[in-house]
Formats: C-alpha cells, sequence, structure tokens
C-alpha cells in the first residue's frame, strides 16, 4: 500500500512527512511551507476494553514467571498459579495492549485476546 503524498499549497512540491503521534508535520523542502495536523490512527481511537486470557501450561521457565509476576504485580507463585490454570492476566485498551502483546510474545507466552484484536 503506498503512502499517502503531501503535495506543498504553495510551491507544489511533494512535502516531506514526519509524524509524531498525534502529530503529523509537514514540510516542503523547496518553499519551506510549513504545515501541521493531528493524524489519529484507528488503534488511537478504540476505546474497547480488551482481556487477555492466559492458555494452561505446566512447561514453564523461571523467565517466564518474573515477567508475569512483573507485568501483574502478583506474587511469584500467585504468578505461577495463573500461568498453570489459565485465566484473565490483564484488561486494557488497544493502544497500551499492542504493547504487552509484544512482550507476551517475545518471552513465548500462549494467550488468547477477547473480543478479537483487529490491530
Amino acid at each position: 500500500m503506498e503512502e499517502n503524498k503531501y503535495i506543498c499549497p504553495k510551491c507544489g512540491t511533494e512535502m516531506i512527512a514526519v509524524y509524531e503521534k498525534p502529530a503529523l508535520n509537514l514540510t516542503c523542502p523547496k518553499c519551506g511551507c510549513k504545515i501541521a495536523t493531528t493524524k489519529w490512527e484507528d488503534i488511537d481511537l478504540d476505546d474497547t476494553d480488551y482481556e487477555v486470557v492466559l492458555k494452561p501450561s505446566i512447561n514453564l521457565s523461571m523467565e517466564q514467571i518474573k515477567f508475569i509476576s512483573h507485568l501483574t504485580g502478583l506474587n511469584f507463585i500467585a504468578s505461577k498459579n495463573l500461568f498453570e490454570n489459565g485465566g484473565i492476566l490483564l484488561k486494557a485498551r488497544a493502544v497500551e495492549l499492542k504493547e504487552k502483546m509484544n512482550s507476551l510474545v517475545a518471552n513465548g507466552i500462549d494467550f488468547s485476546v477477547t473480543p478479537d484484536f483487529p490491530y
């Protein structure tokens, strides 16, 4: 999919876009014209409360249990029990959840999200 091209309203040159959430700053490299606006991604506007549910597992590493303990604030034994029995790990909005899901995947933790997470 091709990115949007922004054309300078003064000279017609393609502008350079710099996106720093939520600001979109456009600068013309030829005449120096600058435009600033906000740009919201769908994930930024999603106010759904998602649940991350751990799938039961008995093959756990010490690092995985420590990671869950750090993520939830539970002690080591409670984190291990959550792993072994499964259950709700956390509830979060889309932006926060995406970051945490990446950490869960990186740590090899098996989970599901409800409702379906489209991002």
